[in-house]
């Protein structure tokens, strides 16, 4: 399939970065307003094409993206008729939510049973991979169906990883997830003792950075850490969903860093949700 026209509904963080390095690449970019019109008049200035509805975008997707907060949204706009129903036979969703297994298999029964291919294909790498086009894509479904919009990921992509089937991505991504939430208090808790002992931030990176207690979140956050920056990338009260995802996943299983971690940003998400998940460090530093 040729892909020309492309569809993009989750205009946030993430996804605005991302469908502007989709125009970049020389995508026919559809949209329309959901709730804010301000990144929609930022991607018309770009040269995306507007429409005054969701049908409208769905009519004309050779592909439709998706990166919606929740599984609620997951369902209230993908499952809707306004979507689903006036999507062109050869479509492809390519849905990239943060949600949860179930939901994606739920989406994708209900495209499958329109004669429709779905791909599962959440992203990491945070919002600074979405601007520089270098996020990992953890893809879930078909190999054939991936290879068809390989090079769509590919202007928003680094890595493209296939790891199984419908479902797997949102799996992995959970893991990660688990793992950033953990590693961000973790973070934050190294940031606040090297404070205490008066230690020059520049060294730790330095030193750290090459040493067994490097991490990804450690050297990425310190910064914003201890410039107390905590405007909004990814926000505190999603990683809280993400966390939740990973601990009810995992509720059979004893998690009990995953467990502390979720009980943690529930109780920051009160005064820290609308903040970047790094807020989660004001309850420590």
């Amino acid at each position: 399939m040729t892909v020309k026209k492309v569809g993009f509904i989750g205009l946030g963080a993430m996804g605005l970065p991302m469908a502007k390095n989709l125009l970049k690449s020389g995508y026919e970019l559809h949209i329309s307003v959901h709730k804010n019109r301000k990144p929609v008049d930022e991607m018309i200035n770009e040269g995306a094409i507007e429409h005054s509805s969701l049908r409208d975008v769905a009519i004309n997707s050779d592909i439709l993206i998706a990166i919606l907060p929740t599984d609620k949204e997951m369902e209230s706009v993908l499952l809707s008729d306004e979507v689903i129903g006036n999507l062109p036979q050869h479509s492809i969703l390519i849905e990239m939510t943060s949600g949860s297994p179930a939901m994606m298999k739920e989406v994708n029964r209900a495209y499958v049973e329109r004669g429709l291919q779905v791909l599962d294909a959440p992203v990491s790498g945070g919002t600074i991979g979405a601007e520089q086009g270098t996020l990992t894509v953890m893809a879930g479904g078909n190999e054939n169906t991936l290879n068809e919009v390989r090079p769509v990921l590919e202007g928003m992509a680094k890595q493209i990883y296939l790891v199984g089937a419908i479902g797997a991505g949102k799996a992995i991504k959970a893991i990660n997830q688990m793992l950033a939430s953990v590693h961000m208090i973790a973070a934050s808790e190294a940031a606040a003792l090297g404070e205490e002992l008066e230690i020059d931030k520049e060294m730790m990176k330095q030193v750290i950075g090459n040493s067994s207690g490097a991490s990804w979140m450690f050297m990425n956050k310190i910064d914003s850490l201890s410039n107390r920056n905590f405007n909004p990338g990814f926000k505190l009260k999603l990683m809280r969903k993400d966390v939740e995802i990973a601990a009810n996943e995992g509720k059979g299983l004893n998690l009990p860093f995953t467990q502390s971690a979720l009980s943690f940003y529930q109780e920051a998400e009160k005064e820290y949700g609308e903040l970047d998940f790094s807020a989660i460090s004001k309850k420590i530093l």
